[in-house]
């Protein structure tokens, strides 16, 4: 895998700038939609939780955005990978090139614009008085966790969607699901102490709390074998999805 992305570095960044450029074409404010989405959505999540239901949680909107800029990067690389054999189809029948490298720049280009994104987070910092410490690595090791769950889900639903096109609705569906089941809007300390375990079961679970509470410069908020939990499940799932890509790409390009 390193080899493929190392002899195609040139054809790699073009096409992670060629997402940017389709992401923001024509837009006035460009790149800094990926600031205004998120501040939008935890405009209203401040609103409605903490004005109107007055939840008793303090730094809630940090704790939402926290949540809400790793989940957003999750759901961007699956579905952005669920397309990226169909959406090249016409330029993967012209010219070979490693079909793995549409994957990554996809994965690429929603790095960068969640890279972008984290600025949003700068003014909640102040508004609540938290300086980040060395805790600050482990979001780091979230983000990364995410990204590797993240892109070998991708590279599974590549393959699938090209002989089914309904995996985009299960996607969406899924991804619903997972917003209201992960600790996006609420911390994990809001789950019941029963419901704990099976809760962090959930990978998405353990990276976003993990990188919640490092930002915050906060301990860990569960038994440290959960981390370990992560961190297998997210590097199997990755490599799990870069077999599957390399064994069934090519039955799949067949149906483009």
């Amino acid at each position: 895998m390193l080899r493929v992305i190392q002899e195609n570095q040139y054809v790699l960044e073009n096409f992670i700038k060629r997402d940017l450029k389709v992401k923001y074409r024509g837009t006035l404010l460009g790149y800094l939609w990926s600031l205004l989405e998120p501040l939008s959505l935890v405009g209203i999540y401040y609103f409605l939780f903490d004005v109107i239901a007055r939840v008793d949680e303090p730094g809630y909107a940090l704790i939402v955005i926290l949540g809400v800029l790793p989940y957003n990067l999750f759901g961007a690389i699956v579905q952005a990978g669920a397309v990226a054999l169909t959406a090249n189809a016409s330029l993967i029948r012209r010219v070979y090139i490693p079909r793995e490298v549409f994957v990554y720049a996809h994965v690429g280009s929603n790095c960068v614009v969640f890279a972008l994104s984290m600025f949003a987070v700068v003014p909640f910092l102040f508004l609540y008085e938290v300086v980040p410490g060395w805790r600050l690595v482990f979001f780091a090791l979230a983000a990364v966790l995410i990204v590797l769950f993240a892109t070998g889900i991708a590279f599974f639903v590549a393959c699938v969607n090209a002989l089914y096109r309904d995996v985009g609705y299960v996607i969406r569906v899924t991804l619903r699901l997972l917003f209201y089941g992960s600790p996006l809007i609420y911390p994990i300390s809001r789950v019941p102490e029963e419901y704990l375990g099976i809760y962090l079961l959930n990978p998405l679970s353990v990276y976003l709390s993990l990188g919640r509470s490092a930002f915050m410069n906060q301990p860990f908020p569960f038994d440290e074998l959960y981390l370990i939990y992560g961190i297998v499940v997210a590097i199997a799932t990755f490599f799990g999805g870069a077999l599957y890509f390399r064994k069934y790409e090519k039955k799949a390009v067949k149906f483009l």
